[in-house]
């Protein structure tokens, strides 16, 4: 699983330490170092990446490992 480009990956939190995130679904538009923002149907959603498991490709990925610019994560692989 490449973990080093999210834009444009289509994504679904599947938990979070905030419930309200549960369930949100979309499109990865912007990827910072501790937050992704996510288009959805209801509008542009900010997550935290550290609170969050994600659903990326069938696959549950652990927001933890996302932390850091993708030329940070680039050079932890």
């Amino acid at each position: 699983m490449n973990l080093i480009t999210l834009l444009g990956k289509q994504v679904e939190v599947k938990q979070s330490s905030n419930r309200y995130e549960v369930g949100i679904k979309g499109i990865v538009i912007e990827d910072t170092k501790n937050t992704i923002k996510v288009k959805t149907e209801n509008g542009v959603k900010v997550l935290l990446k550290n609170n969050i498991i994600l659903m990326i490709n069938n696959k549950e990925i652990n927001g933890n490992l996302l932390i850091g610019k993708e030329e940070e994560r680039i050079k932890r692989m």
